[in-house]
């Protein structure tokens, strides 16, 4: 089986705020994903599920088993996509960090 875009169950967003700023100010989103990956190198439209101006991810995969892996995320900017990568299969919990306009 191929990799393929994948629709997450849980998307929940949350603003972070600042209590100090020197120089221009940024609007911080942080973003919780949830989603189901089926294949090692499954991804998520960024662009659809976190808009912004993408500055980071964490994500770690659980497999059916309970164990857990670190995935490596990888960002390409055309077609915005988030690739998870990890040996695990499973449910994915990703913190995916933007800048909002």
């Amino acid at each position: 089986m191929s990799a393929a875009a994948i629709t997450p169950t849980v998307v929940q967003k949350t603003y972070i705020p600042a209590t100090a700023v020197t120089g221009t100010p940024v609007r911080l989103v942080e973003y919780f994903v949830i989603f189901t990956k089926v294949t090692a190198s499954d991804w998520i439209v960024a662009a659809t599920y976190c808009p912004g101006t993408y500055l980071g991810c964490s994500s770690w995969t659980i497999d059916s088993s309970g164990d857990g892996a670190i995935d490596v995320v990888t960002y390409t900017a055309s077609g915005t996509l988030l690739a998870f990568t990890s040996s695990n299969v499973g449910t994915v919990y990703a913190k995916v960090l933007v800048q909002e306009s």
